[in-house]
């Protein structure tokens, strides 16, 4: 009987926290994971994604003083390659739901002006799983906190780049999320 190949996968426990401003930042920012750079620095979005992300605030006119970033899991999903080498992978449902409650937690403390889900792990955070191109025109909320979601940077990089339609989008969305307010 011959063995299956199993993908060896694992979590990388070098908890990675939220960063910004705590009390009342303007936007709440979620992505996916920490990928290697994050996890590497202790620090959300400083990898490629991150550096991406950076550029989409400062075209909308978002300070980054008023922006608290986090994952949607604090810890770096792993997976390993034929050749044994660690790479990136998405975070399960499981894991999703079980490290997720950290950054709820930390979003009802901090009380933000609005969320915003980057991509669709980060929005299967706040319960939504429809795709991300009709979740970005629907007028969401979290326990009573407007909730904006858009594309990740990292897929605004992928296709097209800051030339591209994705990334003029997710500007565009980081842009009406910083205008938007909780009543």
């Amino acid at each position: 009987m011959a063995k299956e190949s199993v993908a060896r996968t694992h979590l990388d426990h070098r908890r990675v926290a939220p960063e910004g401003p705590f009390r009342r930042p303007r936007l709440y920012v979620v992505g996916e994971a920490p990928g290697a750079e994050e996890v590497a620095q202790g620090r959300p979005f400083v990898g490629p994604a991150g550096r991406a992300l950076r550029e989409m605030l400062n075209e909308a006119g978002i300070a980054p003083q008023q922006v608290r970033l986090a994952n949607a899991i604090p810890f770096r999903p792993i997976a390993y390659s034929k050749d044994r080498r660690p790479r990136n992978r998405s975070p399960t449902i499981e894991e999703v739901d079980h490290y997720g409650a950290a950054v709820l937690s930390d979003i009802r403390r901090s009380r933000p002006g609005v969320i915003v889900a980057l991509g669709s792990t980060a929005s299967r955070l706040f319960g939504e799983s429809q795709s991300i191109r009709l979740m970005r025109k629907a007028k969401l909320q979290f326990e009573g906190y407007p909730l904006r979601i858009t594309f990740h940077p990292a897929y605004a990089r992928r296709f097209g780049g800051r030339d591209g339609d994705v990334w003029r989008q997710a500007v565009a969305d980081l842009r009406k999320a910083a205008r938007r307010r909780r009543s």
